[in-house]
């Protein structure tokens, strides 16, 4: 595996010239993207106005698929068992440049956008509190773009799109890779919304999320509570021993849930009882270790309280692996397209949501960061599994404000902001001309091929998921 942790010096020095150079000239897919910008805006609050859940993205990928069709992509619906997952393809031979695009919204986030208060458009709804609304945008608006420039230039390749859902649910990439949708890409880009402008290199967290269900008696809790055996108990003890636990797990982990059922009412002694756990870290064989010492809590508060305890692993990727050669090429586009362009009233945005969440309240992002080992490393994203499938780059740009949490009002309120959709533009023009310049580029590819099998030691991908696993939200 490369070394993502050699002092700046690493930087090549080439990619050094390049960010203290005169701009360059705008590629050919700038034209397009700026002149289709309104197009493209108005996808994304379609998006964000729909706010679909994970599985549930019905009409976001409708319209997403159904743009790309009309553009010439061959499209295919409904893959891996995944009404709302589709592979989109132009072109023809190599080499396969891949984009992935998500478009699944998070639940309990509703908000107004462009507000800088709490305000829920529908109580208790949906929102893209994570700004996939953006994020897949941006991704079709750039293939879309990086074709018109194969065809006009005449360049050999395909462009293939990945419409991936649930990703907040960690579960639309692994079972496309499990039935061999990513078969035949060369390489990958992806992109995120984020608070600051980089190419990653520090890996995100690998993450496994489980159900922890007890099974006990019911009795009523005034009559006759000896005869009952709370499955409440169990997940309260089971709970103080992962509060205890916490003292005793890497700084760089993080356990963290929610109680799912927890009974039907306060006098019947509820015989059924589960709690859902997210486990990260900044290895799988971190999250392994932890998830051992996870069932062995689970099954001491089950014999504490005479109940019975059962572990379901739901879903679960690796800590990504990020491809350096074609991460230097989204670094140059990151360099030569430049930051967002705010203006005065979205830094008063900005600042007014910074005030109302209680950070300081220092604008927005107007720089890019230099390709350095600390960019990234946070959350998780089921992006890991296609990097360990493929050589993947990805990108981040501002559209929300500096130092707010993610999946937050505050993001929702963004995704569909002037903040989010200049943001949103920056991400398609680095993507769409780091498309071009790889299918102009067959060296770059066999070297990203190259340190791919260095990465893994030239061991083929194994998808985690059984043969017989379904897709399914939890």
């Amino acid at each position: 595996m490369q070394d993502r942790f050699r002092p700046l010096s690493w930087i090549p020095a080439a990619l050094a010239a390049t960010a203290l150079a005169v701009p360059q000239a705008a590629a050919p897919t700038d034209a397009f993207l700026d002149g289709s910008r309104a197009r493209w805006e108005e996808v994304a609050d379609t998006i964000w106005d729909y706010s679909e859940t994970a599985l549930k993205e019905t009409r976001s990928a409708a319209l997403l698929s159904g743009l790309l069709e009309k553009e010439g992509f061959t499209v295919t619906r409904g893959v891996a068992g995944m009404p709302t997952a589709f592979v989109a393809s132009a072109g023809s031979g190599t080499p396969v440049i891949g984009i992935l695009a998500e478009y699944d919204a998070l639940p309990g986030l509703s908000q107004k956008g462009g507000g800088a208060t709490k305000s829920p458009r529908v109580a208790g709804g949906p929102g893209q509190g994570c700004g996939h609304n953006l994020l897949g945008t941006a991704a079709v608006a750039a293939a879309v773009a990086a074709n018109q420039a194969r065809i006009a230039g005449k360049l050999p390749g395909t462009i293939r799109l990945f419409g991936t859902p649930a990703e907040e649910q960690l579960i639309g990439k692994p079972f496309m890779l499990r039935d061999g949708l990513f078969a035949g890409t060369d390489v990958v880009l992806v992109w995120h919304p984020a608070a600051k402008n980089y190419v990653g290199t520090k890996p995100r967290l690998a993450i496994t999320a489980i159900d922890v269900e007890f099974f006990g008696k019911t009795a009523h809790a005034a009559a006759n509570p000896w005869l009952g055996r709370s499955s409440l108990d169990a997940v309260e003890l089971f709970d103080h021993a992962l509060a205890l636990m916490r003292e005793h797990i890497l700084p760089t982990a993080r356990i963290h849930r929610v109680v799912k059922d927890g009974g039907l009412a306060a006098n019947i002694i509820p015989d059924y009882a589960r709690v859902q756990w997210f486990v990260r870290d900044t290895t799988g064989a971190s999250v392994q270790e932890m998830l051992g010492r996870i069932r062995k809590a689970a099954d001491g508060a089950a014999l504490a309280t005479e109940t019975t305890a059962k572990v379901t692993l739901l879903g679960g990727t690796r800590e990504p692996i990020y491809n350096e050669a074609v991460s230097l090429v989204v670094q140059k586009e990151l360099e030569r397209v430049g930051p967002p362009r705010f203006d005065a009233a979205d830094v008063a945005l900005a600042k007014a949501i910074q005030k109302e969440v209680g950070i300081p309240e220092t604008g927005l992002a107007d720089k890019v960061l230099p390709y350095a080992p600390e960019n990234g490393g946070e959350a998780s994203s089921d992006i890991g599994e296609v990097s360990a499938a493929l050589p993947l780059a990805e990108l981040s740009v501002a559209t929300g404000v500096a130092g707010s949490p993610w999946h937050h009002w505050a993001v929702t309120s963004c995704s569909a902001s002037p903040i989010g959709r200049k943001g949103m533009l920056v991400a398609a023009k680095v993507l769409a001309a780091a498309m071009v310049d790889l299918l102009n580029d067959p060296a770059t590819i066999a070297k990203a091929k190259a340190e791919f099998a260095r990465s893994t030691d030239g061991k083929p991908y194994v998808s985690p998921l059984p043969k017989d696993a379904v897709p399914k939200t939890y």
